[in-house]
């Protein structure tokens, strides 16, 4: 059995949403998808990018995984940065998805109204599950596996409201621009070419700062790669593991 691979989810997301990786893994690999706190029926507790880290390093110690290849997705990529920075030894790979190194200065006006778009459809008093089918569609790429899309959207809707105003908000706060240089592990950065929320010009350009990380796109694909098409996603991640033991 190769080292266990670990799946994190985006601020929308879930680990349910993952169970095609971990069962296509599952074959060769320790597999699993992590709910972050806040999902899953999980509390909050210290809902900081440092504090998600540790608590990531925390749990899988108590299922004695302690060196793992992490695949983490938008938010989850932003959270498999901050474990690259704080828990490098960790690390057997780094793939990161639809992601992006930082959000820029929270008191600026576009995160300003990123977050006041992003909450207002609960402040209007709109629940997850009410807006999980547009939220989904806004996401993903014409042509998306059917299945995926319908584990994207009980996700999403899935979502408490609480976790997503907090994960909104947290988003603002992320930059890790300059660790990029000191990530020292076999990395794979992989964007869909539709992807509105990570453009793949951005991932390009993210990838250059690590040293030999690779960059893929996946033609057609809009933001939720894994989900739109998973055997073309499983396929570059595998292609990647393989090329890169370490």
């Amino acid at each position: 059995m190769k080292p266990a691979i670990v799946f994190l989810h985006g601020i929308g997301g879930a680990a349910s949403a993952y169970a095609p990786q971990v069962d296509y893994f599952s074959r060769t690999h320790r597999a699993l998808a992590w709910n972050a706190p806040g999902y899953g029926g999980r509390p909050l507790g210290d809902f900081t990018f440092e504090g998600l880290a540790r608590r990531l390093i925390e749990d899988l110690a108590a299922f004695d995984i302690h060196r793992f290849a992490l695949v983490g997705h938008s938010f989850g990529g932003m959270i498999a940065q901050q474990v690259a920075r704080d828990f490098p030894q960790c690390l057997t790979h780094l793939v990161l998805a639809g992601t992006s190194p930082a959000f820029g200065n929270p008191a600026g006006e576009f995160q300003k109204q990123f977050i006041a778009d992003r909450l207002r459809p609960l402040d209007e008093g709109r629940s997850m599950a009410d807006t999980a089918q547009d939220a989904i569609g806004e996401m993903m790429a014409d042509g998306a596996d059917a299945t995926g899309i319908g584990l994207a959207r009980e996700a999403f809707a899935a979502t408490p409201a609480e976790t997503w105003r907090a994960a909104v908000t947290l988003l603002t706060t992320f930059d890790l621009r300059a660790d990029l240089a000191s990530i020292d592990v076999p990395a794979m950065l992989i964007v869909g070419e539709h992807d509105r929320n990570a453009p793949a010009g951005m991932m390009r350009k993210m990838a250059s700062k690590i040293p030999h990380a690779q960059f893929i796109q996946l033609d057609g694909a809009g933001h939720l790669i894994a989900q739109e098409c998973p055997v073309r996603f499983n396929a570059a991640v595998e292609g990647f593991l393989q090329g890169e033991q370490r």
